[in-house]
């Protein structure tokens, strides 16, 4: 499916642990995460395009939620999931990362979180000496909580003076929970961009402008006036 995006496109984002679907079996799921992370690789080279996306990574016999981004040349960085949901469990069998990360892509600054981080501004505050422009979130959301899912994207575009695009899964879980997907994009004035078909797995291309988000930014400096926070 992301063969036709070959020299049409400059990022490529995909859902939380694509590859297997989100699991608590993280020593059978994370045997996997060599072969995934070579396969984006090869798609990075194949396309020209930054892939993303997330998979379950055994370091030092703990196991992480780890956001991948790989150029088309091979650099490769990633963010591990901080917040992990308390209400599945989900501490126990993963480490939640320790550290916020950010990643420049062709003129654009870029803040990566993993779903259940969307609820949290305080983690993904924007700062007024370097903001990033865009937020970048791949999801395993529920249906049952998808007004919540729209919700947060759009707040976190609002207070951050940013473009959002969360990419979210479809389908039914091995616990037989539905996901919606209705992966969307928001632009600096909460307002929608776009947003894939609910239940319906597809790829879909948007095209956001940095000059036209810079341009806002001076004319709306909201970022100014922020208050500076700390960081552990």
């Amino acid at each position: 499916m992301l063969h036709p995006l070959s020299g049409a496109t400059d990022m490529i984002l995909l859902p939380e642990m694509w590859s297997t679907g989100f699991s608590m079996n993280v020593g059978h799921v994370a045997g996997f995460s060599a072969g995934t992370l070579s396969w984006m690789r090869e798609m990075a080279g194949r396309s020209g395009a930054m892939v993303t996306g997330t998979m379950p990574v055994e370091i030092n016999h703990r196991y992480y939620n780890r956001m991948y981004w790989v150029s088309p040349e091979g650099n490769t960085g990633y963010y591990d999931k901080r917040h992990l949901f308390g209400l599945s469990d989900e501490s126990t069998c993963f480490t939640p990362g320790r550290q916020r990360c950010r990643f420049s892509w062709k003129g654009w600054e870029i803040c990566p979180v993993v779903c259940y981080d969307l609820r949290f501004p305080a983690w993904c505050r924007n700062t007024k000496d370097r903001p990033y422009d865009l937020l970048i979130c791949p999801a395993s959301w529920p249906s049952a909580r998808s007004d919540v899912w729209k919700t947060l994207l759009k707040a976190r575009a609002l207070e951050n003076q940013c473009f959002v695009a969360g990419v979210n899964r479809v389908g039914t879980d091995n616990n037989g929970l539905p996901h919606q997907g209705e992966s969307s994009v928001y632009g600096p004035k909460g307002e929608l961009i776009g947003r894939l078909p609910e239940n319906e797995e597809s790829v879909t291309t948007f095209h956001l402008s940095l000059p036209e988000l810079n341009s806002f930014r001076e004319k709306f400096a909201v970022l100014n006036d922020m208050d500076s926070l700390s960081f552990l």
